[in-house]
């Protein structure tokens, strides 16, 4: 019986900080282009004033999760610019910097995962220390009233 294999948070995020370069490359590339519209640039820019600006839906301080959600727009940007643009000019700069739009689909769906298993970490991680720490304070209370009554 085959199982699928999923890779850990930080394998994952590893292989999406290894790739971030050829996203950077591809937007660098469509921007450039003069065959394209600015109509079909928009996307882009408003990702790259996304990810620049210092407010946004999970603000740069944050550790990783900061930069996944910039990545997930920017994700999303190239795709929707990909689809606006003629195939042959999607395909050439795809190629160029060592891509296919199967890649893009692929990073975008893991970025979302990874944000997803952080967030529930992080949650997980907090109900467990208000529950410890409540705990906590029952005993450091049922402490404070047992030596009040000892005097």
């Amino acid at each position: 019986m085959e199982t699928s294999y999923e890779p850990g948070l930080w394998e994952t995020v590893g292989h999406l900080i290894r790739r971030s370069p050829h996203y950077a490359r591809l937007s660098n590339r469509l921007l450039r282009d003069k065959r394209l519209t600015a109509k079909q640039k928009a996307p882009l820019v408003g990702a790259i004033g996304y990810g620049l600006s210092p407010i946004d839906l999970v603000p740069g301080i944050v550790p990783v999760l900061g930069q996944l959600d910039d990545l997930i727009v920017l994700l999303g940007a190239l795709r929707l610019t990909l689809e606006q643009i003629p195939a042959g000019i999607a395909n050439e700069h795809l190629l160029s910097v060592g891509l296919i739009k199967s890649d893009i689909d692929a990073d975008l769906a893991d970025t979302i995962r990874a944000s997803r298993r952080i967030v529930v970490t992080g949650a997980r991680g907090a109900a467990n220390a208000v529950k410890t720490g409540t705990r906590m304070s029952i005993k450091l209370a049922s402490a404070g009233i047992r030596s009040l009554r000892q005097r």
